[in-house]
C-alpha cells in the first residue's frame, strides 16, 4: 500500500455484540490501485462508501454501494480517461469460519476490511471494452496515428490480402 492509501476498516466491535442491530457507514477512502488482466487500474480520487451492516446473530451482512472514478485506457485509441462508477456492495462475514466457509468471508477482531469486496465488485462491473467516448475512431492500423486528433494519409491503403477479393467486388460495382 502506498502513502495516502487507507484500508477500509469498519469498526464493528459494538455491532457484533448486539444481534439484530445494524449500523450505517458512509465515508470517503483512498483505495489502492489494482490489476485487471495484467493492467494497472488507478483511482482518480476517493471512493465513496455507503453501506449498512446488519448483525443477523450468526453473520454480519454488508450491503450498500461504492462510487468514484477510475483512470482507464481507451480500448480503441489508448488515451486515458476518467470512468465514473457506482457499484453494489454485498457480502456476508462470519467470526466462525469453520461453520460457514462456503457462504461467508471470515474475519477476526473488531474491524472488517471490506476493500477486497469493493475491488471485486468494481472489477465485476468494468466494461468489457473501455471507451473514452462511443464515437472514438481509434488508431490507424497502418501508422498508429490517433484518428480522433487528426487524419492520416494511409487510412484505407493497406488492406489485408484476404479482403482484396471484397475490394475488387466493390470496385466493379462502382
Amino acid at each position: 500500500m502506498r502513502d495516502g492509501e487507507e484500508m477500509l476498516q469498519l469498526n464493528v466491535a459494538r455491532l457484533k455484540r448486539i444481534p439484530g442491530d445494524s449500523a450505517r457507514y458512509k465515508q470517503d477512502v483512498q483505495m489502492p490501485s489494482f490489476k485487471v488482466q495484467g493492467e494497472s487500474v488507478n483511482f482518480s480520487g476517493p471512493v465513496v462508501i455507503d453501506v449498512v451492516i446488519d448483525n443477523t446473530g450468526k453473520h454480519l451482512v454488508v450491503e450498500g454501494k461504492a462510487s468514484g472514478k477510475l483512470k482507464l485506457a481507451c480500448s480503441r485509441c489508448l488515451d486515458f480517461f476518467e470512468y465514473s462508477f457506482e457499484v453494489p456492495v454485498k457480502e456476508v462475514y462470519t467470526a466462525a469460519p469453520e461453520e460457514d466457509a462456503d457462504e461467508a468471508v471470515s474475519f477476526t477482531g473488531d474491524f472488517l476490511d471490506i476493500s477486497p469486496e469493493i475491488t471485486k465488485s468494481i472489477i465485476m462491473h468494468l466494461p468489457m471494452k473501455a471507451l473514452c467516448r462511443e464515437e472514438c475512431r481509434g488508431l490507424c492500423p497502418v501508422c498508429g496515428i490517433n484518428l480522433n486528433e487528426r487524419q492520416c494519409r494511409c487510412a484505407g491503403k493497406d488492406i489485408a490480402p484476404r479482403l482484396n477479393v471484397l475490394k475488387k467486388y466493390f470496385e466493379q460495382k462502382e
